[in-house]
């Protein structure tokens, strides 16, 4: 795993796409409602809920706008964070496998967290992905054709 401030110039094209789910707005959607109930009984206190909601919830619009899961032909391009931005360049070579968890909700809305296994079986994950089981599957079917590919005509056996 490589993690770069800023994507790399050579274009390659995206196989498949897809970026951090909306509901990482309903945190800020339910502060921005509780300190509105609250404004009646405390309202220095409701003005700064409010006031924190407002800013985490620009905070994860741009998040939103800003990620992107994609899959290339021969690698995997993570981009995510805001204000720190991050990103993380996965050759599927670094990669030994790859899944996907959706809990009772993140079935309804079809949200769940990716789960990325590398050869050493250290697993990175990543929250709130939209589509996880579309990602997934062609994350998995890019992995396999990539080791077929290699495998062959490798004379170490591959890696």
């Amino acid at each position: 795993m490589t993690e770069r401030e800023s994507v790399p110039g050579k274009a390659e094209p995206v196989l498949y796409r897809t970026t951090v789910h909306w509901a990482a707005l309903l945190g800020p959607g339910m502060l921005l409602v509780l300190g509105g109930l609250s404004l009646r009984a405390k309202p220095v206190a409701a003005l700064v809920m409010i006031g924190l909601a407002i800013i985490w919830g620009i905070f994860s619009i741009h998040n939103l706008r800003a990620s992107e899961f994609a899959v290339h032909a021969s690698k995997l391009t993570i981009r995510i964070g805001f204000p720190f931005k991050r990103f993380y360049e996965f050759p599927y070579s670094q990669l030994a496998g790859a899944d996907f968890h959706q809990p009772a909700l993140g079935v309804i809305l079809n949200v769940g967290k990716i789960m990325l296994i590398q050869p050493n079986r250290k697993v990175i994950v990543f929250r709130l992905v939209a589509r996880p089981n579309d990602f997934i599957e062609h994350l998995k079917r890019e992995i396999i054709r990539f080791s077929q590919e290699n495998e062959p005509g490798s004379a170490d056996g591959g890696v």
